[in-house]
């Protein structure tokens, strides 16, 4: 039977390789020998149970990232037939960056947007916290560029919480200069946008390069321009002084 097929061993075995799997103080060769073996099992439940190794962080960062990332080749390796447990986890866990990266692969970005889009929403019916996990999905949305992305990337440039602005801002800067430049404008034009979203903008405008010609005259009316940066000759952002 091949790596990914659907093997043998039942409930009990993967009861004991899930033990294994969630064991963050445990060795990585354990949690990464567990989870092939999950994999060569193949089932709904044995997908589902490889999935928990997203839901949590070991202290070394390295060894955390390659073991997610081998995950990940995991559930693209069974291709259709995990998707059903991946769209169960995104819609009640919170590390769901490479479970949708692997949706992208198996079956498109549309699907994958679809899923955290809901995520999203998920995330902004959290109270009575600060909502990391809103933050953090937000700035994964950066790697599934697709226009129902931007549209509500753009809508979260409006976010009350900075962390979230910046994350959008951050995003939509990956669409290119047509469709970031509007959105990075009005940030700028607002009165009520903090200094440190500004700061941010306008530290990405000079190394972007790009121009704000065509807003010069409404930036330098509204007077919101910081004191430490200027528009050159040629429309583009320059540190003053």
């Amino acid at each position: 039977m091949g790596l990914f097929g659907f093997g043998k061993g039942g409930g009990g075995k993967i009861e004991r390789l899930e033990k294994k799997v969630t064991n963050k103080w445990g060795q990585s060769f354990e949690r990464l020998r567990a989870m092939q073996q999950l994999a060569d099992i193949g089932s709904d439940e044995a997908l589902k149970t490889l999935l928990k190794r997203f839901t949590f962080r070991t202290e070394g960062g390295i060894a955390d990232e390659e073991e997610k990332r081998q995950a990940f080749d995991y559930l693209v390796a069974a291709g259709e037939r995990a998707v059903p447990a991946i769209e169960d986890f995104v819609s009640t866990q919170d590390g769901v960056y490479w479970p949708l990266r692997a949706v992208k692969e198996i079956v498109g970005i549309d699907r994958a947007v679809e899923l955290l889009l809901r995520a999203l929403d998920r995330a902004e019916t959290v109270e009575g916290r600060i909502n990391e996990v809103k933050v953090q999905l937000v700035s994964n949305m950066r790697d599934f560029q697709h226009p129902r992305t931007l549209e509500r990337l753009k809508a979260l440039c409006h976010d009350p919480n900075d962390d979230v602005r910046i994350m959008a801002v951050d995003a939509i800067l990956t669409y290119g200069e047509k469709d970031a430049l509007p959105v990075i404008a009005e940030r700028i034009l607002d009165t009520g946008e903090s200094p440190r979203i500004k700061g941010v903008v306008f530290e990405q405008l000079i190394e972007l390069e790009w121009s704000v010609e065509s807003y010069r005259a409404a930036l330098e009316e509204a007077g919101v321009i910081p004191p430490n940066y200027k528009i050159g000759p040629a429309g583009k952002v320059e540190r003053a002084g």
